[in-house]
């Protein structure tokens, strides 16, 4: 039997708050922890409180080392409470009081078949609500406990679900407990879920995919029997959901399942399904086409009559389903198939990169010339060259992209035009970094394209400012800034930065410095507000800012040749806030008299 914690003072304190440790202290003093019980690797423990129920203490150990420790309170945050804090000094300092006590695995080994009936019955007599827990795991897990062998037994030993299925519970469980005790905008039960399902990627990947399956099964039962509690903290399980049906679905796949098998499944599906209030739709489709159908089985020979399957196949039915086979078949290494599939279900981005990957560059540029649609299409396949060395057909097949349709035209073009800098190509670079500007214009693009142009820079100037003034994007007022200020523009400068005093301080005072000699009227109507606003605020800290606005005053004023009105306003000033000390001080100590 594995000892018991190791445990100090100094642990107790680093995991429990100085308050909390002090009173767990005073309940352990009083004697409030009681019924101390061990079973196994698990103390179990009551410490009474002021509450009309004790708090119920676990600790999970293994080795000597703690591996958890929970309690019923509703003060489960990431310090330890002040009854779990308890319960460990007791178990630090007087070991001797823990009962041993028999493992439920102990319990039950003493027991025949007719007693254990018995003790289930005699449970569901105390408490009814539990038959439903007894049907449910006996549905979905009557198979698992001896799954039925493939016809040639080779597959590997059933994996234990218990752990996995108790992991999702932990993640539901103190996921409802963080948002009881927090106002925070995050979600960790999605993304510890989605991390855990992610994981078992792993074993599908290593051949294990029957293993996969019940583990992916008890990941979804667990979301299954409490996700109704967790929906009450606005948590949505759609992005979950997706996530299990297409693992399970790419685990059925990966699977030879035998005709009973496959049957089997789609009843636990179901199940899960009504359990959850939900659809697996991938999964229940990939047990009912297997990889038998025969337009499947035509793609992947690549005999089939007509070039694609036809639009109204259930094969295109569902994309994503297309995209699971296509991963099967890359990780089997079965890569003509993955092309004939591919290019059969009209998947042509996949079609190109993988002849670009096995080194078909031939094939793989005919290809882009003939059936390269879009521009998702021409960046994959140009980094996938490029990568393989390919880099003067990387560049043909970026250049071509760029007169596709499609979302990634500023990604492409970008890269596009860093591959042809690198390789010298000043025609292809100055043509993708004018694609790259119009859909996301940057000073960076601006300027080089003005190098690259030349002489022949009037030719482009014009439909690059259009284009950048068309731009309503708020984050590009920087960028409007930097050209329109390069260009003499102060006009549309100034636009662009009309109404965002309080916000880009920096890039007002840029325009401010520039507009001095052309606009000082704006300078003055703009900045002069700015700094009252400040002082009739009274926030002496940000009184620096309101003296750096009226320094753009003062400067606009002498621009005018007006100084007497500057002398007539500073006044003014000093009257009005003539009990601001601070703000007096800095008027006169910072030259602006």
């Amino acid at each position: 039997m594995s000892k018991t914690p190791d445990l100090t003072d100094r642990l107790i304190r680093q995991k429990s708050a100085p308050a909390l440790f002090s009173k767990g202290q005073s309940d352990y003093e009083a004697g409030n922890v009681t019924s101390v019980t061990r079973r196994g690797n698990l103390l179990n423990a009551e410490v009474m409180d002021n509450a009309d129920q004790p708090y119920r203490v676990r600790v999970g150990f293994e080795q000597g080392c703690l591996t958890s420790v929970t309690c019923s309170c509703a003060d489960d945050k990431s310090e330890w409470c002040e009854h779990i804090v308890a319960t460990l000094l007791v178990v630090m300092r007087q070991p001797e009081t823990i009962q041993e006590r028999p493992t439920l695995e102990q319990l039950l080994a003493q027991l025949n078949r007719a007693q254990i009936q018995g003790l289930v019955q005699e449970l569901v007599k105390q408490r009814p609500e539990i038959i439903d827990e007894i049907d449910y795991y006996i549905t979905l897990n009557n198979e698992i406990i001896s799954p039925i062998q493939s016809p040639n037994n080779q597959r590997p030993s059933p994996i234990n679900p218990a752990p996995f299925r108790q992991q999702a519970r932990d993640i539901l469980y103190e996921g409802m407990r963080y948002f009881e005790s927090l106002d925070g905008e995050d979600d960790p039960v999605t993304e510890e879920l989605l991390d855990l399902i992610d994981n078992i990627q792993g074993l599908i990947e290593i051949g294990e995919s029957y293993n996969a399956l019940i583990v992916l099964e008890a990941i979804a039962s667990a979301c299954a029997a409490d996700w109704d509690r967790v929906e009450q903290y606005g948590i949505e399980s759609d992005e979950i959901v997706t996530a299990v049906d297409e693992a399970i679905a790419e685990a059925i796949l990966s699977e030879s399942l035998s005709s009973r098998e496959v049957e089997q499944w789609r009843s636990r599906l179901k199940i899960l399904q009504e359990e959850w209030s939900t659809e697996f739709p991938l999964s229940l489709e990939s047990l009912s086409e297997g990889w038998d159908d025969p337009h499947l089985v035509q793609a992947l020979q690549g005999t089939l009559s007509e070039p694609r399957i036809a639009e109204n196949s259930s094969l295109n039915a569902f994309p994503d389903l297309v995209l699971i086979r296509l991963k099967i078949l890359d990780r089997q290494e079965r890569y003509q198939e993955y092309l004939n599939l591919a290019k059969a279900q009209g998947k042509i981005k996949q079609y190109l990169t993988m002849l670009g990957s096995l080194g078909r560059t031939t094939e793989a540029m005919e290809a882009a010339r003939n059936q390269m649609k879009t521009m998702e299409e021409a960046l994959s396949l140009g980094q996938t060259l490029r990568s393989n060395g390919k880099v003067n057909q990387a560049l043909e097949v970026g250049g071509m992209g760029l007169k596709l349709r499609g979302d990634s035209q500023y990604k492409l073009a970008s890269w596009t035009a860093d591959l042809a800098q690198e390789l010298g190509n000043t025609e292809v670079e100055l043509e993708a970094r004018k694609s790259a500007f119009y859909d996301n214009p940057t000073s960076r693009d601006y300027f080089k394209i003005k190098e690259l142009a030349g002489e022949n820079w009037f030719k482009y100037q014009p439909n690059l400012l259009n284009s950048l003034r068309e731009h309503k994007i708020w984050n590009k007022t920087e960028v409007k800034v930097d050209i329109f200020l390069s260009e003499g523009l102060i006009d549309e400068a100034i636009a662009a930065v009309e109404g965002f005093g309080s916000y880009e301080i920096e890039l007002v005072h840029r325009v401010m410095d520039a507009a001095i000699k052309h606009r000082p009227d704006w300078v003055i109507e703009t900045a002069q507000p700015l700094a009252e606003s400040i002082l009739d605020r009274k926030k002496s800290e940000f009184y620096n800012q309101a003296i750096d606005w009226l320094k753009k005053v003062r400067a606009a004023y002498i621009q005018k040749e007006q100084w007497t009105r500057w002398k007539t306003y500073r006044q003014e000033l000093l009257q009005i806030h003539a009990r601001k000390h601070k703000f007096r001080g800095m008027l006169e100590d910072r030259g602006l008299d």
